[in-house]
């Protein structure tokens, strides 16, 4: 900063000993004595080296192939050769106008503070050298503490550079390592595919196949204790009325075998394993009704529970239940991914339980019932065992003779499968017109259960049971009441008569009707025998119920 009395006084930058500018040196030293008094710390040497242009040198590293880190550095000889001349110039300039200031001004105080700002010029241009911040000059911070300031701002700025480039170092580290981990994650699944794709291209082993089925249809002694047990589980669970039981009782069933081999028997046109197979399976069935007869016959007492009368009905959706679980269990036995076992419990569930009811039923003297629940198994096996010929068949399980080349494949496999056609086609139209007889008859007996609900709903007596049964031309409904009010023959005649006229369009076949009723009589107690309580619609709805 220049002096208030000449502030377009230039600063002292050079030495000049001629007699022509001893007077300007003179008023500029003089100048320049009272700005340092007055605490000014700003020389026209600091500018002019500032204004000259750093010299600096770049270094390019590469740790690794995706980072490069630029570090820059001043050039030390350039830095030194200008250091070196710049000092020299200084020193001769600075101690001509030293000289020339002590002759004119011989305070104490005045030599002390121009060589105090002096040192100060020269050291701090040096120090500074290619640096950008010059605060430390400033006259708040005092001309004693510019080179500890700018030591310290290099040590903080030369941190921070190394710790950038730690920093880099290390992300780059973890982007290579995580780089290399996904390309190992890569590999691995690739493998996984692979593995899994060789797993899933597997061929269908033929002979192995052939071998297994052979040796199933074959009447071993495990065949018959396996199927003994599983008749003893499933004959007591349909007593028990225990769904669970008689699943439970399909681990242990082994009717799938032999049905299989009859079906292979079929399309291969072999008649010794075809004999071989039919007998198999004719004395599975005869084992497992023989069971259901004797735990029959132990338990006369017990009655016919719902899991035995289910199965006294077959219908079409039976017929299409069996249809699905032969192929299911056709395709487990040739494919080499899904295990048999598992879908002969699902082909056992419909082949052991209706031949147990049906020797249940036997056993009560219920023959119409039991041959029903019989139809439904034999229905099944057939089922089972076309499924089984047709997959095997479009796997490529066949044997040609002589004749069969002449003719269509599909043609070959229609005549060899004849019988079996021929007897799903009678069981289907058979059970369809049953599954629709079924249906009007479960009709007729919900408006029959509606009519009877609805005359006594505000009689305070609800219908609790009914049963159905056609005999000596008539169709009987026996119906339960239970509630306060004794119903009388008038009732009876009343709701007769509604049932005919309800049917009469509808139903006509279960016509005449007869209807009996047995009352159940409920007695309301109370606290106070005074209040007599009268139910409602929705009372008796919701006690019915």
């Amino acid at each position: 900063m220049t002096s208030p009395s000449n502030p377009q006084q230039p600063a002292v930058t050079q030495t000049d000993n001629s007699d022509g500018y001893e007077d300007a040196n003179l008023q500029s030293a003089q100048a320049e004595n009272e700005d340092y008094a007055n605490g000014d710390n700003l020389l026209s040497t600091q500018d002019d080296l500032a204004a000259q242009p750093s010299k600096f040198k770049v270094k390019m590293t590469s740790p690794s192939p995706d980072v490069v880190i630029a570090t820059v550095e001043p050039e030390i000889e350039a830095v030194a050769s200008s250091s070196d001349e710049l000092n020299a110039g200084l020193d001769t300039s600075l101690d001509t106008e030293l000289n020339d200031v002590i002759d004119i001004n011989a305070e104490d105080n005045s030599h002390t503070t121009v060589d105090s700002t002096l040192d100060s010029s020269l050291n701090s241009p040096l120090a500074k050298n290619g640096a950008d911040d010059i605060s430390s000059n400033s006259p708040a911070n005092g001309p004693s503490n510019s080179p500890p300031l700018a030591a310290a701002d290099r040590k903080k700025s030369n941190a921070a550079l190394e710790s950038e480039s730690i920093a880099s170092m290390e992300s780059a580290e973890q982007d290579e390592e995580e780089e290399v981990k996904e390309v190992k994650e890569a590999k691995l699944e690739s493998y996984k595919q692979f593995i899994a794709r060789q797993f899933s291209d597997q061929k269908i082993d033929y002979p192995e196949v052939r071998v297994t089925i052979e040796a199933n249809a074959l009447p071993s002694k495990m065949y018959f204790v396996m199927n003994v047990l599983s008749a003893i589980i499933a004959s007591y669970g349909l007593v028990t009325n225990s769904a669970a039981v008689v699943i439970g009782a399909m681990l242990v069933a082994m009717m799938l075998g032999p049905i299989t081999g009859v079906a292979l028997a079929i399309i291969d046109y072999r008649m010794p394993l075809l004999r071989k197979s039919l007998i198999t399976v004719l004395l599975g069935i005869s084992l497992v009704v023989l069971v259901g007869f004797v735990v029959g016959w132990l338990h006369k007492d017990q009655a016919l529970t719902a899991e035995i009368l289910s199965r006294t009905q077959p219908t079409s959706m039976d017929l299409m239940i069996a249809l699905a679980g032969g192929t299911a269990g056709a395709y487990a036995m040739v494919s080499p991914h899904l295990s048999v076992a598992v879908v002969g419990v699902a082909v056992a569930t419909a082949l052991v339980p209706p031949l147990a009811a049906s020797g249940i039923l036997f056993a009560n003297g219920e023959m119409q019932l039991g041959l029903g629940a019989l139809l439904l198994a034999i229905t099944n096996i057939i089922a089972i065992q076309f499924t089984n010929a047709l997959v095997l068949w479009f796997l490529g399980f066949r044997r040609l003779v002589d004749d069969d080349y002449k003719s269509n494949t599909y043609l070959t496999f229609l005549r060899r499968n004849a019988v079996t056609l021929l007897l799903l086609v009678g069981l289907g139209i058979y059970l369809t017109i049953n599954l629709n007889t079924n249906a009007k008859q479960q009709t007729f007996e919900n408006n029959v259960k509606d009519s009877i609900n609805s005359y006594f709903i505000d009689k305070g007596n609800v219908l609790t049971n009914t049963q159905f049964d056609k005999a000596n031309g008539y169709q009987t409904i026996r119906a339960v009441i239970r509630g306060e009010t004794t119903p009388s023959s008038y009732d009876v005649r009343q709701i007769e008569a509604t049932i005919t006229q309800n049917m009469a369009d509808n139903f006509p076949d279960y016509l005449p009707i007869k209807l009996q009723l047995r009352y159940l009589p409920v007695q309301v107690i109370e606290s106070d025998p005074l209040v007599a309580d009268q139910l409602d619609k929705t009372d008796a709805a919701i006690l019915s119920n």
